[in-house]
C-alpha cells in the first residue's frame, strides 16, 4: 500500500521536475536569442535617427547659405553644435565646401588635412550613383579626425553628407556646394550599446579592413564557459547610398549542463509501464462484474441528454446502481415537461429579441452618425490648434491653402492678401477668372456669398481689430452647415490676428533700427553691424571693411540763428547728400545729435580713398540746407575714415573717430570761426 500511495506522486514529481529543468534551458537559449536581436535592434534603431537628422539637416536653407555666407557662421556653429549634443553617436561634425575647405566643426580639429581619401570616395560616389540614398558611410582606423581625448583609439565610422543648393527631380545630377561630415568614433558605439549588457555578457563587431570593435561590462573570465550566438548587422536605412555590413557575435557566461533528473526519469518510466500494464488486465477482469452494470446506468444518462425519455429496463445487479435508474426515469418526465414550457416561452422571447434589435440597431445608427459629425469637429478643431504654430514659422500662403484643402477635400480655394502692393489670387480647386466678379468694398459684413454663372462662392474677409480688410478667403462649395461656417471663422480670425500680428512685428522691428527724422539706420543698428563685421575679420582678415565718422559743422549755429527747423532740414539734407555718392553695398547711419556713420563693404584703402573724395568733392560743389521761407545754410561736413587693410579691426572706430576730430579742428582754424 506504501508503494501504491508513494509512486504516482514520485512520478508526478519526475515529471514537473523534468518540465522546469527544460523550462530553464529554453529560457537560457531565448535569453541570448533576445539579447542578439536588442543589440542588434539598437544598433540599426541608433543609426536610423542619425541619418534622419543628417537629412534634415542637409536641406536647412541656412546651413547652405551658411557655406558661403559669412554672417550665417555663427547659425552654423549652432547649428552643428545641436547636432552633435543631440545625437549619442556623433562626437564632432564639419561642414566644409565644394573644394573640401573647412567652413565650421564642433568638437573637431580646426584646418584638418585628414579628409583625403574621404574626399575622393563620396566625390567620386555622387557624380556616378544612381541610388536615392545621398549619405555615404565609411570605417576609419589610425586616423586623426577629432581630438584625441574623444576617441584614443582613432578608429570609427564616418558619415558624408552633400549638400545641395536645392532639390532637383530624381535622377539628375548637379554638383553639391559642399558637404556635412560626421565623426562616429568606436567609443560612442560601445558607450551606446554597453547599458544592455550584464555582467559577463559582451559582443564582437567584425568588419573587413578595420579591427573588431569589443562593447563589454564586467570583467571577462576565460575559464568561464560561454554561449554565443552570430548576427548579421547592416547600416543602411532609405537615407544610406551604400549599406555597410558587421558581424556581430553575441557571448554569454551561461552553463548549459545535463539534465541530473534524466536517468532517474528513465527508471521512473519503465515502472510506470509495468504498473499501467497490470492495472488494464486488473480492469479487463474486473469489467464483467463491476463496470458493465455502470455501462447501462450511462446508457440511460445518455439516453435522456440526446432527448429521448424511453429508457429500457436492464439488469443492473446492484441495489444502488437500480434506486439512480428509478430517480433518472423521474427526473426524465420533470424534464420534458419543463422542456416544452421553455420551447414557448423562447417564441416569445425571440419575437421580443427582434423587436429589440431593431430600435437598438436605429439607436446605434442615430448615435453612430453623431459621434461621427463629433469627431469630424473635434478633428477640426485639433488641426485648427496647430495651424498658428505653422502659421508663425511657415509661409502664409502655402500654410493656410494647405491647411484649408486638409479641412474640406471637396471644396474650392481661393486666398487674396492686401499687406503687400500684390494682390494675386492663390488658388486651388478655382480659376482666378471666375473671382474678378467678387467685389469685396460692395459688402459690409464679414461674411457674404458672391455667384458667378453656376458658381457659388462663399466669401470670408480677413479683418484686423481696427476693422480694416486684411485680405479675402473664397470657397467654391453650394451651401455650408452651420458646424463648418463656426470653423471656417475661426480659422479666418486666427489668421487674421496673425497677419495683423505679423504687419506690427515688422513695424516695430523697422522703428526700433530705423532713425525718425532722417530715414537712415539708427545707433543700434549701427552697433549690431559693426559687431558683426569685427567678427568676420576676425575670422577672415583678408575681407577688408572701411569705416567713415562724419559730424556736421554749424549745427548749433543754424538752431541759433535759424531756429530748430532749420537745425532738422541741415541734418535730413546732410544724410541724403552723403547717401547719393555711396554705393549700394554701402550703409549710411545717422548716430545722433550731428553724428553720422558708413561702413563701407570690401572697404580697402583704396575703396575708402575713392569714397571720401566724392566726398570732398560734395564739399566744393556748395550744397545747402534749406527751408520754405528762403532761409538756407551751407551744408559742411567734417570727416575720417580707417580701413581694416591698415588698422586692427578693433581699433577701427578710433581711428576714424581721432580723423574726423583732426579735419573737423582744421576746418574751424582753416575758417576762422569758433566752434560751439
Amino acid at each position: 500500500m506504501v508503494f501504491v500511495a508513494v509512486l504516482p506522486a514520485s512520478i508526478i514529481g519526475g515529471l514537473l521536475i523534468k518540465q522546469q529543468t527544460e523550462v530553464e534551458t529554453n529560457y537560457r537559449l531565448d535569453l541570448i536569442d533576445r539579447l542578439s536581436t536588442t543589440l542588434k535592434q539598437e544598433f540599426n534603431y541608433r543609426f536610423y535617427l542619425l541619418s534622419t537628422a543628417l537629412d534634415v539637416l542637409s536641406r536647412d536653407r541656412l546651413l547652405v547659405q551658411g557655406i558661403d555666407d559669412f554672417f550665417l557662421t555663427s547659425h552654423v556653429d549652432a547649428t552643428l553644435e545641436n547636432l552633435v549634443d543631440n545625437t549619442p553617436l556623433i562626437q564632432a561634425a564639419y561642414l566644409v565646401n565644394a573644394d573640401w575647405n573647412e567652413v565650421e566643426n564642433y568638437n573637431g580639429i580646426n584646418g584638418i588635412k585628414s579628409f583625403e581619401s574621404l574626399k575622393s570616395l563620396v566625390t567620386v560616389r555622387v557624380d556616378t550613383t544612381k541610388s536615392i540614398g545621398n549619405q555615404w558611410v565609411f570605417n576609419y582606423d589610425a586616423e586623426q579626425l577629432i581630438p584625441k581625448k574623444y576617441n584614443p583609439s582613432r578608429k570609427g565610422v564616418v558619415i558624408g553628407v552633400p549638400i545641395f543648393q536645392s532639390t532637383l527631380t530624381e535622377g539628375l545630377k548637379r554638383k553639391p556646394l559642399g558637404y556635412l561630415i560626421v565623426i562616429v568614433p568606436v567609443e560612442n558605439i560601445i558607450k551606446v550599446l554597453r547599458p544592455y549588457l550584464k555582467d559577463g555578457e559582451h559582443v564582437v563587431f567584425k568588419h573587413d579592413g578595420m579591427d573588431n570593435i569589443s562593447v563589454y561590462k564586467g570583467k571577462l573570465d576565460p575559464a568561464v564557459p560561454t554561449v554565443s550566438k552570430t548576427e548579421k548587422v547592416t547600416i543602411a536605412n532609405k537615407y544610406i547610398s551604400e549599406p555597410m555590413f558587421y558581424e556581430a557575435e553575441v557571448f554569454m557566461n551561461k552553463y548549459l549542463g545535463e539534465n541530473p533528473f534524466t536517468n532517474s526519469l528513465k527508471i521512473l518510466s519503465i515502472v510506470t509501464v509495468i504498473i499501467v500494464m497490470l492495472a488494464l488486465l486488473t480492469a479487463t477482469i474486473s469489467y464483467r462484474w463491476f463496470a458493465k452494470p455502470l455501462t447501462y446506468l450511462m446508457d440511460s444518462v445518455r439516453a435522456c441528454l440526446s432527448g429521448s425519455y424511453s429508457i429500457p429496463d436492464k439488469d443492473l445487479r446492484f441495489a444502488e446502481l437500480i434506486m439512480v435508474n428509478d430517480l433518472i426515469q423521474k427526473m426524465t418526465s420533470t424534464i420534458k415537461a419543463q422542456f416544452d414550457d421553455l420551447e414557448d416561452k423562447n417564441t416569445k422571447l425571440m419575437s421580443f429579441n427582434e423587436q429589440l434589435e431593431k430600435k437598438v440597431h436605429e439607436k446605434t445608427l442615430q448615435l453612430t452618425q453623431t459621434l461621427q459629425r463629433e469627431e469630424k469637429r473635434r478633428t477640426m478643431l485639433q488641426s485648427l490648434l496647430s495651424f498658428s504654430n505653422k502659421l508663425q514659422h511657415g509661409d502664409i500662403h502655402s500654410t493656410v491653402m494647405t491647411q484649408l484643402v486638409s479641412l474640406y477635400p471637396y471644396a474650392g480655394w481661393a486666398m487674396q492678401l492686401y499687406v503687400n502692393q500684390k494682390r494675386e489670387w492663390v488658388c486651388e480647386g478655382i480659376n482666378p477668372d471666375d473671382l474678378a466678379s467678387i467685389d469685396v468694398e460692395a459688402h459690409c459684413s464679414e461674411y457674404f456669398r458672391a455667384n458667378n454663372n453656376d458658381k457659388t462662392f462663399q466669401c470670408f474677409k480677413i479683418m484686423d481689430t481696427h476693422d480694416e480688410t486684411l485680405g479675402i478667403i473664397v470657397m467654391k462649395y453650394p451651401n455650408i452647415e452651420r458646424d463648418d461656417f463656426e470653423v471656417i471663422s475661426l480659422f479666418v480670425y486666427q489668421l487674421s490676428a496673425e497677419l495683423e500680428g505679423r504687419l506690427l512685428n515688422e513695424e516695430l522691428e523697422r522703428i526700433a533700427i530705423t532713425d525718425p527724422l532722417t530715414g537712415l539706420s539708427n545707433r543700434k543698428a549701427f552697433d549690431v553691424d559693426l559687431e558683426e563685421w569685427l567678427k568676420v575679420s576676425q575670422r577672415y582678415p583678408e575681407q577688408y571693411f572701411g569705416l567713415f565718422m562724419i559730424d556736421v559743422n554749424g549745427l548749433k549755429q543754424a538752431n541759433d540763428e535759424y531756429g530748430h527747423h532749420m537745425g532738422d532740414q541741415l541734418l535730413i539734407d546732410t544724410g541724403h547728400l552723403i547717401q547719393s555718392v555711396c554705393r549700394q553695398t554701402d550703409k549710411v547711419y545717422r548716430l545722433g545729435g550731428d553724428e553720422y556713420a558708413i561702413i563701407v563693404k570690401l572697404g580697402d584703402n583704396t575703396g575708402c580713398e575713392l569714397l571720401k573724395q566724392r566726398l570732398r568733392a560734395l564739399l566744393e560743389q556748395g550744397h545747402y540746407a534749406s527751408l520754405p521761407n528762403g532761409d538756407k545754410v551751407k551744408i559742411h561736413f567734417a570727416m575720417g575714415c580707417a580701413s581694416t587693410e591698415s588698422h586692427e579691426a578693433q581699433n577701427i572706430y578710433q581711428v576714424a573717430d581721432k580723423a574726423m576730430y583732426l579735419d573737423k579742428k582744421a576746418f574751424y582754424e582753416s575758417t576762422g570761426l569758433t566752434p560751439r
